[in-house]
């Protein structure tokens, strides 16, 4: 990669810094102006060191979730769900049918629920009694809590309506027609491109999320597995707007919750506290737990990403990809 543009040279030496401290193994990064795919560190350590390349691919973790909230965008786009139904409408097996929970509550993670994990568990039976069986701890619309439940959830909600499993109904509906040729639901497994990560550091190819790797079957709460080309598909569609109905990216860019500094869209954060400081405040992104964060800003036509297998903590990570991405958006 040619190195001229300053901006460039600053994000990079940002990467160096996380990658030289510990904070991540490896990262790529890239953006809708540079147009190439910056990778530094080691894409795995065993059983010997291989180094991070454009072409690796990350468990994304939550960041998933934005497929989820895709394929349900789709289906309302396309008149088969209603985003302000309660839930129960599809899901009429949940315990409380006079639920007041909407779809599109659950996407903004606004509906009551906390994000305890009873439905962990390798027993379909029990995975789906805990899930149905969840309770709220508040009323909708009291707070934003961040809640995978949500999300699985609205994952069988498209499956019901769909008659598809997830990476199924994400790869005929998303996926293809964008040309993401490298993502996919289900774990890939070992393989060239695969990046091992650390939390809880299973090889690389699996799933990291306990309870994607214990139910194995697609759920709605993430662990994709993509790379940064794909991911770039995907978001400058979203700033594009080209290939799909508009309510699919109305309900992603337009904000639905503010409360307390929190803001929410269909499937994304909104919030100034993990957004690079220069971009706008209509930007949305997501993150993920393994060390991943992706943004589209529609102010500044500007989508960006930082894909990492993250080796320090959380919030200190999530502070650095926007960090980097600050230093190659600066003017």
């Amino acid at each position: 990669m040619a190195n001229a543009d300053p901006r460039l040279e600053a994000a990079l030496a940002e990467a160096r810094k996380q990658v030289d401290s510990g904070l991540v193994q490896g990262l790529v990064f890239t953006d809708n102006r540079i147009h190439e795919v910056a990778a530094l560190g080691n894409q795995c350590v065993h059983p010997a060191e291989k180094r991070m390349t454009p072409d690796s691919r990350f468990d994304l973790a939550s960041v998933g979730k934005v497929f989820t909230a895709g394929c349900c965008a789709l289906l309302a786009a396309r008149g088969e769900l209603d985003p302000d139904a309660p839930f129960v409408r599809y899901l009429p097996e949940y315990w409380d049918r006079d639920s007041d929970i909407t779809v599109r509550d659950l996407a903004m993670h606004v509906g009551g629920f906390d994000n305890s994990k009873a439905y962990d568990s390798a027993d379909p039976e029990v995975f789906d009694r805990e899930l149905f069986g969840k309770r709220p701890v508040r009323p909708r619309l009291e707070k934003f809590e961040y809640a995978c439940s949500n999300f699985i959830l609205l994952g069988r909600i498209a499956e019901r309506i769909s008659g598809v499993d997830l990476d199924t109904l994400a790869r005929k509906s998303i996926w293809e027609p964008l040309g993401m040729t490298h993502t996919q639901w289900n774990a890939p497994g070992p393989g060239p491109n695969e990046v091992e990560h650390w939390f809880p550091n299973r090889p690389a190819g699996e799933h990291n999320d306990t309870v994607c790797f214990d139910c194995g079957f697609p759920i709605g709460s993430g662990s994709c597995f993509s790379t940064a080309g794909d991911m770039m598909l995907f978001l400058e569609d979203i700033l594009k707007r080209k290939h799909f109905p508009r309510l699919y990216y109305d309900l992603f860019l337009n904000c639905g919750f503010e409360k307390d500094g929190d803001r929410r869209s269909f499937g994304w954060d909104m919030r100034a506290r993990n957004r690079p400081r220069n971009l706008s405040e209509r930007t949305i992104y997501h993150t993920g737990f393994t060390g991943q964060t992706i943004f589209a800003d529609p102010e500044n036509d500007y989508a960006a990403l930082v894909l990492s297998s993250r080796t320090g903590g959380h919030d200190e990570a999530i502070r650095g990809r926007a960090r980097i991405i600050e230093k190659l958006f600066s003017e």
